[in-house]
């Protein structure tokens, strides 16, 4: 395939020898980037195998990238990848950068996005259309209303905090999960975007258990596959060796310093262990609960166990799995949690939170599930899980090897393949399906630059 750009009249023309046989396909993808988030990755990450099989067109939300993203694309697959920024008034583009009004400006670029596509479409058929990023639910948009079958997910975001821990965060975060899990189910029984998007879609799909069993009364007896949202980008390593014998047990945390990420439960987990228990503790990230975090393990009297790491970038994070014996997930509520799986990669055992998006990760070994009953009891299974791992080498070891074998089922080439199953069921299920061999018959097109879309072309450095 050739990607050529002419800056005289600003077309874009794709030269493609073999276009009359792929399909094409619309992904929104409000982040995409290789490098950054587990939003931007799942969204980079989805884009790339699904241009494997088909011509993508991928809706984003940042102009100043885009050039990066290309020089980013595997070569095997330069050309098969559009990238168009939806681009926004300053007014929502602000609403993006505030907290409490992020999903208005959200919805502003899905609904500026779906005039886009409307365009698109016209000129040349999609034969179908993914919503990939964000991955929550709550702003769906209109896409499902396009000529072409919609495909919803991996969702999730309908995780609510279990109240029964609201002990152990202060009164203001509190109050936000009290309203969060309010507005969740709300949600889920009356906003009508969100009813329509989900049975206007061909196929819905869970990015957990949990997710599925909010979402199943929506669509009564049609059925919900669960998909991860997430995956690796990188193959797993060996599993580890045999600890050192005596040597203190090498804990790692990382995460968001938010109160429902639930760090205070290993804090004080690790505080109520026998004088004989020897552990380290890194805890890397960032955030707003950092100085209470770090007050409180003074408090407990194991500061001098515990070194706080400033979250560096994605790649320089994935060391510190290996260096760890266990890892430790907390969170209160996640869909799931890309740490769980970095840790699999590692051959780190788990020892997590049994409930929502994690007790999936953690169903099938490699892991310690602990309960979410109560505070009281979450922190006396942590306790008696890193006692039994600091004082049994072998049984550490053999959950080391479990981690590594559960790393494998979540590698991106693997799940790729359940992801192309599922497009080409669409395609040849679906009502709505509109044919698009006869727009794709000419080896040649040329695609105007839309009036309301920004387009950065492959850099013409690049050989295509």
């Amino acid at each position: 395939m050739s990607s050529i750009y002419s800056p005289n009249n600003n077309d874009f023309h794709v030269t493609e020898a073999d276009s009359s046989r792929r399909e094409r396909l619309l992904m929104i993808s409000f982040s995409c980037d290789p490098d950054q988030s587990m939003e931007d990755r799942n969204g980079w990450n989805r884009a790339i195998q699904a241009a494997e099989r088909f011509d993508v067109v991928v809706l984003t939300n940042s102009e100043s990238h885009l050039s990066r993203l290309y020089l980013s694309v595997p070569h095997h697959l330069k050309g098969r990848i559009e990238f168009l920024a939806v681009p926004l008034i300053n007014k929502q583009q602000r609403r993006l950068k505030c907290s409490l009004q992020f999903y208005r400006g959200y919805r502003a670029w899905l609904e500026s996005g779906k005039r886009i596509a409307d365009k698109l479409h016209a000129e040349r058929p999609f034969a179908l259309t993914h919503l990939v990023s964000l991955c929550g639910y709550r702003e769906p948009g209109y896409f499902w209303r396009l000529d072409a079958p919609f495909i919803f997910g991996p969702v999730g975001g309908s995780s609510g905090f279990p109240v029964r821990f609201l002990s152990i965060i202060d009164f203001r975060c509190g109050l936000f999960e009290l309203a969060r899990n309010v507005l969740n189910s709300y949600q889920l029984l009356w906003s009508r975007r969100v009813r329509r998007a989900i049975r206007g879609s061909a196929i819905v799909i869970a990015a957990n258990e949990s997710t599925r069993r909010d979402l199943q009364p929506i669509l009564g007896d049609r059925n919900i596959s669960v998909e991860l949202e997430t995956a690796l980008d990188y193959a797993p390593e060996p599993p580890k060796g045999v600890r050192e014998v005596g040597a203190p047990l090498k804990i790692l945390w990382t995460g968001r310093f938010r109160a429902w990420k639930g760090l205070p439960l290993l804090l004080h987990a690790i505080a109520e262990l026998p004088s004989d228990v020897r552990v380290e503790l890194k805890i890397v990230g960032e955030g707003s609960c950092l100085r209470s975090w770090q007050k409180l393990a003074s408090t407990l009297g194991i500061e001098s166990q515990v070194e706080w790491i400033n979250r560096p970038p994605y790649r320089e994070s994935i060391p510190y799995y290996r260096w760890a014996d266990v890892f430790s997930f907390t969170s209160l509520r996640d869909t799931s949690g890309t740490g769980l799986l970095e840790a699999l990669a590692a051959g780190t055992p788990i020892i997590g939170m049994n409930h929502q998006g994690a007790a999936d990760i953690m169903s099938r070994g490699g892991a310690i599930p602990i309960s979410a009953e109560s505070p009281q009891k979450t922190i006396g299974e942590i306790r008696s899980a890193i006692i039994k791992v600091a004082a049994d080498a072998d049984y550490l070891k053999a959950l080391s090897n479990e981690a590594t074998l559960r790393a494998y089922d979540y590698c991106w080439d693997t799940r790729a393949s359940v992801m192309h199953q599922t497009y080409c069921q669409t395609i040849r299920t679906s009502p709505r399906i509109t044919s698009t061999v006869n727009a794709c018959s000419s080896t040649t097109f040329e695609h105007k630059q839309l009036e309301s879309a920004v387009m950065v072309p492959p850099p013409s450095s690049v050989t295509h």
